[in-house]
C-alpha cells in the first residue's frame, strides 16, 4: 500500500518483465459491488491518462478492465517523493525558490491538459508529488477529471464534485465550469505552500506583509485567480507568465543592492553563479554578506524565511569566497538546517539540501570551512539523544563531506562523527 487517490487505493509494485518500479490505482469496492458511475469514471480515468503525455504528469502503462471479474487496475509511473500535504506537515511552509519552480511545472502540466480538453478538477496539495531531489513537481490523480469531449457528464447540474476548500465557487455549486476552475484551485494552492495554511475565506492576509521574501506580485496573481471566472487569470499559461514576471528583476544589481526591496535583493542574487558573485565588486559582496548576516541575526518572524533563502543562496554562489567570508554563511547555515527551529519545527529541508550540495561541489578552502564548521557544530552533541531524522541528515552531509575529492583535511573527525551515527543507528534497528 502506498496511499489512497480519488476512487482508488495506490499499491507501488514491481514490473518483472521490463525491471522497473511502478504505481498500480486499484478501483476501491466497498459496498460489495462496484456502482455503475464509479467503473465509468475509473474508466475514464484510464483513458484520460492515456491521452497526457507531459514531464510532470506520470505516464500510464497499462489498464485492467475485467468487469466480469471486478477487477479495475490502471498500472503507470511510480513517482518517489512526497505530495504537498506530507511536505507542509514535515516543514512547513515552502520556500520561493522551490515552489516557483514546481509551479511552474504544474501550470505546463496544467497548460497542457487544457489543450487536450481535460479539466482536473481536483487541484490541492495531495495531488501533486515533489521528488526527493525537490526538483520536479508531478500533477497525479486525473479521477474525477472532466473532458470536454466526453458526449456524456457523469456529474449532473447542481451536484459538485471536488474537494472543499479548493473548488472554485461555480465548482462548488455545481454549475457548469471550465478550464479556469482548475486556475481558481491552482491560485489557492500557491496560496497555501508558501503561507503553511490555508486561504481564510474572505479575509486573504497578504503573503508579502509577513514574509519580506515574497513579492507582492505573488499576492496579486493569487488574488486574481480567485476571482470569478470571467475575470479570473485567464490559463495556465498566462498563470505561469504573471509568476515568472513577479520573480523578474530588471534594474542593475548596484541600484537593488543600495534601494531594492528585499525579494528584490534575493532575486537578483539568485541568478548568480559562484564564478559571477566571486566577480562582483568587493563593495558589493561586503553589502551582500551584510544584508544575510542583519536578516538572520534579526530574530524578526517575517524575515526568517527571507534569511533562509539568503543563506541557501549563498551556499552555493559563495563557494569561491575567502574562508572567513564564507565561514559567516556556513556557521548559521548549519545551526539552521539541523538545531534551530524554522515555522514550529527543528531544522530546514531546503538548508540541509543546500549544505549537501555545497559539500559536494566544494573546493578544498569552502570544503575546509565546511568540515571545520560542521565538527564544530558536533562538538557536545549528544548524538544518543538525537532523533532518526537527525542522525540521518548528518550522515547524508558527511556523506558529501567525504566522497568530495577536496577532502583532504578533518578526514579522521569526520570519520569519527560517521562511525558514531552509524553505531547509534545500528543499535535502534
Amino acid at each position: 500500500m502506498h496511499g489512497f487517490g480519488g476512487m482508488g487505493k495506490i499499491i507501488k509494485g514491481h514490473d518483472n518483465d521490463l525491471q522497473r518500479e511502478i504505481a498500480v490505482k486499484v478501483l476501491i469496492d466497498n459496498a460489495g459491488a462496484l456502482p455503475s458511475v464509479d467503473i465509468e469514471r475509473f474508466r475514464r480515468e484510464a483513458r484520460i491518462l492515456a491521452k497526457l503525455s507531459h514531464p510532470n504528469i506520470p505516464a500510464i502503462y497499462d489498464v485492467v478492465l475485467d468487469e466480469s471479474a471486478a477487477n479495475f487496475l490502471i498500472i503507470f509511473q511510480f513517482v518517489e517523493g512526497r505530495n504537498l500535504r506530507q511536505l507542509l506537515a514535515d516543514e512547513g511552509r515552502c520556500q520561493l525558490s522551490e515552489v516557483r519552480t514546481w509551479f511552474h511545472q504544474l501550470a505546463s502540466a496544467i497548460d497542457y491538459a487544457h489543450s487536450l480538453g481535460v479539466i482536473h478538477r481536483d487541484i490541492k496539495p495531495e495531488n501533486v508529488i515533489i521528488t526527493p531531489d525537490r526538483e520536479t513537481a508531478y500533477l497525479v490523480d486525473f479521477g474525477i477529471a472532466l473532458s470536454t469531449n466526453d458526449p456524456k457528464k457523469l456529474t449532473e447540474y447542481g451536484f459538485a464534485i471536488g474537494t472543499p476548500g479548493y473548488m472554485s465557487p461555480e465548482q462548488a455549486s455545481g454549475k457548469e465550469i471550465d478550464a479556469r476552475t482548475d486556475l481558481f484551485s491552482l491560485g489557492v494552492t500557491l496560496y497555501e505552500v508558501l503561507a503553511g495554511k490555508a486561504i481564510l475565506v474572505g479575509d486573504y492576509q497578504e503573503l508579502s506583509t509577513v514574509d519580506e521574501s515574497v513579492p507582492p506580485q505573488i499576492d496579486e496573481l493569487i488574488q486574481e485567480c480567485l476571482l470569478p471566472a470571467d475575470r479570473r487569470v485567464p490559463s495556465a499559461k498566462a498563470f505561469s507568465s504573471r509568476l515568472a514576471g513577479s520573480l523578474r528583476v530588471t534594474r542593475p544589481l548596484s541600484e537593488v543592492l543600495s534601494h531594492g526591496r528585499l525579494h528584490e535583493v534575493a532575486n537578483a542574487i539568485e541568478r548568480l553563479d559562484a564564478d559571477d558573485f566571486a566577480r562582483l565588486p568587493k563593495g558589493q559582496r561586503a553589502l551582500v554578506l551584510l544584508k544575510c548576516e542583519d536578516i538572520v541575526d534579526s530574530g524578526v518572524e517575517s524575515l526568517r524565511s527571507a534569511g533562509i533563502s539568503f543563506l541557501e543562496t549563498l551556499l552555493r554562489i559563495g563557494l569561491h569566497l575567502p574562508k572567513d567570508d564564507y565561514r559567516k554563511i556556513v556557521k548559521p547555515s548549519i545551526d539552521w538546517a539541523f538545531e534551530r527551529e524554522s515555522f514550529g519545527r527543528q531544522g530546514n529541508g531546503l538548508l540541509e539540501a543546500a549544505l549537501e550540495r555545497a559539500a559536494a561541489d566544494a573546493r578544498i578552502d569552502a570544503h575546509s570551512v565546511l568540515a571545520e564548521e560542521f565538527i564544530g557544530f558536533l562538538t557536545g552533541k549528544d548524538l544518543e539523544a538525537k532523533p532518526n531524522w537527525y542522525l540521518q541528515a548528518l550522515r547524508t552531509f558527511l556523506n558529501s563531506l567525504l566522497a568530495n575529492q577536496a577532502c583532504e583535511d578533518h578526514i579522521n573527525e569526520l570519520g569519527s562523527a560517521m562511525r558514531d551515527i552509524n553505531r547509534i543507528q545500528r543499535a535502534r534497528k
